[in-house]
């Protein structure tokens, strides 16, 4: 194994983890390279600055963050799948913008999680990628969101992909984040057991097409809770603000039967359309919708159409 320049080896905390130092003036140039030597405790600080070099990150339990501003990662991608690859946590990421993710496969990712554990992001911007971030089907991981942008990410010229997906992992939770003209798919796609969405803007604006703002298929339990929604006149879907539950089956209905409570609560939504609705044809007593600050006209759906609530 490599040993870092010397620079890159303060120890900087209690854990005995070292302080690795990136950038363009320094000895390791890219965090590519702070990605081979990383020893679990391990913080990576990268000067702002722009780099085209891919990521692969195997060890648990490090930091990486951006200093002076955001570091940049763009037009790149690790084993055909995203600009940074992790294979390991928990790992916390902070001042770091990732862009230009393609892949043949159209869902290339600014990040793409492999691994178990914990994943968090802070301050994060993701935007003109295939796809923002991907996370496995793995029951035994979490992943948080907080203070974090995605703009115009769904980058194809036809249909490929998500602001943020969550795949069957333990708990999802995405707070105080930007989501702004996206093409195509979702702004927020979840099959966590638990998602919690508070506090977000969600933006079709005047050129985003995404279909819908929250898309739930698995059902699970949520909270949605206090974001402000506004879906613009291209959307895919003119009619659905968020949909739960669509793509439930046997399998994923028995995994999450203990866990399907669904609290909306103030959702405002400034509509370019004319109506806007929550599609949830399984949801059951145990969901409570609260409109609070609504423009337009807003309602509940189940499969069959009957409206469940609706407020003008």
């Amino acid at each position: 194994m490599l040993s870092p320049p010397t620079e890159a080896a303060e120890t900087t905390n209690a854990t005995g983890g070292c302080l690795i130092l990136v950038g363009p003036e320094r000895a390791l140039k890219l965090p590519s390279a702070a990605a081979k030597i990383a020893q679990t405790g391990d913080r990576i600080r990268t000067d702002a600055s722009t780099c085209r070099a891919c990521a692969v990150w195997r060890t648990p339990n490090i930091t990486i963050e951006g200093a002076g501003g955001y570091a940049h990662v763009k037009d790149i991608n690790c084993h055909h799948k995203a600009n940074w690859v992790f294979y390991a946590s928990p790992v916390e990421i902070s001042n770091v913008r990732f862009s230009g993710a393609w892949v043949r496969h159209r869902n290339g990712a600014g990040i793409r999680w492999e691994g178990y554990g914990q994943l968090v992001f802070k301050n994060t911007w993701f935007h003109k990628n295939q796809m923002g971030i991907i996370a496995h089907d793995k029951r035994q991981s979490a992943m948080v969101i907080s203070d974090s942008r995605f703009e115009h990410n769904g980058d194809c010229p036809r249909f490929c992909g998500h602001g943020v997906y969550a795949g069957r992992i333990a708990h999802l939770s995405i707070a105080n984040s930007q989501f702004a003209g996206h093409n195509l798919g979702r702004h927020i796609k979840s099959r966590a057991l638990v998602s919690v969405i508070i506090g977000n803007r969600i933006v079709g604006g005047a050129t985003g097409t995404a279909n819908y703002a929250i898309n739930l298929p698995d059902s699970g339990a949520a909270t949605i809770r206090n974001n402000y929604i506004d879906k613009g006149p291209l959307s895919d879907n003119v009619k659905a603000l968020i949909a739960i539950g669509e793509e439930e089956n046997l399998r994923t209905r028995a995994a999450s039967s203990k866990l399907r409570t669904m609290y909306l609560k103030t959702t405002p939504r400034h509509a370019h359309t004319s109506s806007g609705t929550a599609e949830a044809p399984r949801l059951t007593r145990d969901t409570t919708f609260s409109a609070g600050r609504v423009w337009g006209i807003v309602r509940a759906v189940n499969r069959s159409g009957d409206k469940k609530r609706e407020k003008s």
